[in-house]
């Protein structure tokens, strides 16, 4: 019940961040409202905690090892991002790429920074977890990262350096997806577009939000971490398509009373099995020789 919570939770965070990456505002008013957007469900996951504790230690510690910094993330991530796009340099693509590669740079070094830390939460390691991930845990101040002042009903003292790591590496893929823009190494379907037949979505939008939130629910892209308004922009650049009202859609999906909120999605897999089929059909059966008596 609680993991439906936190996952239904996150999901409405993606589609606020949606919605406001769609608005196109200007840089500082747009971090504000990703900053707001955040800061809102992370209060409902607050109350939500307070109001339903945890049942023993490992749910506590999963909660605050891999559920609030996945939030928490998102706030360090789209303040680091405003100060990178507001720094950006005039000049070329030379010019542009030294930026991004400074930049990355000292996301390298912040990693290295945290030293311990950052090997604990790259291993996967548990040994700690009680005293990293448990409110009230006390520990020897040598192994405590430096972290903002505590809510002791909301706080421990690693959930805040998972979160930090968990935005370093968001900062990472952004800046990575820059330099891959500026050289068109990673990304065949926009560095093909000048000598490659052009492709370019001719159905039914609503058909593509399906889609677009299938591989987002599913976690097809990035190992699961690449976010809903992220999925919707790479769509609406190589498939050459307006998607300003994806999540307005998917709210009218998501309602429908006569018809699956899966119509098209139910369409393709039919289809599919419908051609697996006929080239059953016609598939000829081998005939075995029976040894000779």
């Amino acid at each position: 019940m609680k993991l439906n919570f936190y996952d239904q939770l996150y999901d409405q965070l993606q589609a606020d961040i949606a919605v406001i990456h769609e608005q196109k505002q200007e840089p500082l008013t747009q971090m504000a409202a990703y900053i707001a957007a955040v800061r809102r469900r992370l209060e409902e996951l607050k109350a939500y905690v307070l109001q339903h504790p945890f049942k023993d230690q490992s749910e506590e510690i999963h909660f605050f090892k891999s559920v609030k910094p996945r939030f928490y993330a998102l706030k360090i991530f789209y303040l680091a991002k405003y100060q990178v796009d507001t720094h950006l340099p005039a000049g070329d693509s030379d010019t542009l790429r030294a930026y991004y590669m400074e930049e990355l740079g000292l996301i390298r070094r912040e990693l290295e920074h945290l030293g311990f830390h950052f090997q604990y939460y790259r291993l996967g390691a548990t040994e700690l977890d009680a005293l990293y991930f448990v409110r009230g845990a006390e520990m020897q101040s040598l192994l405590i990262p430096e972290v903002p002042e505590l809510d002791p009903q909301f706080s421990t003292n690693g959930d805040y350096v998972f979160a930090k790591i968990k935005a370093a590496e968001l900062v990472q893929e952004y800046l990575l997806g820059k330099l891959n823009a500026l050289s068109g190494a990673a990304m065949p379907p926009v560095a093909s577009l000048a000598t490659s037949p052009e492709l370019k979505w001719t159905g039914d939008k609503v058909n593509l939000v399906e889609v677009i939130y299938a591989l987002y629910f599913t976690g097809q892209l990035n190992h699961g971490n690449a976010d809903l308004a992220l999925i919707i922009q790479f769509m609406e650049k190589n498939l050459q398509v307006d998607l300003s009202r994806t999540y307005r859609d998917f709210i009218d999906i998501r309602n429908r009373k006569v018809s699956s909120p899966t119509r098209y999605i139910d369409q393709m897999r039919e289809s599919i099995h419908k051609r697996i089929d006929e080239d059953m059909a016609f598939k000829p059966i081998k005939k075995h020789n029976r040894p000779a008596n």
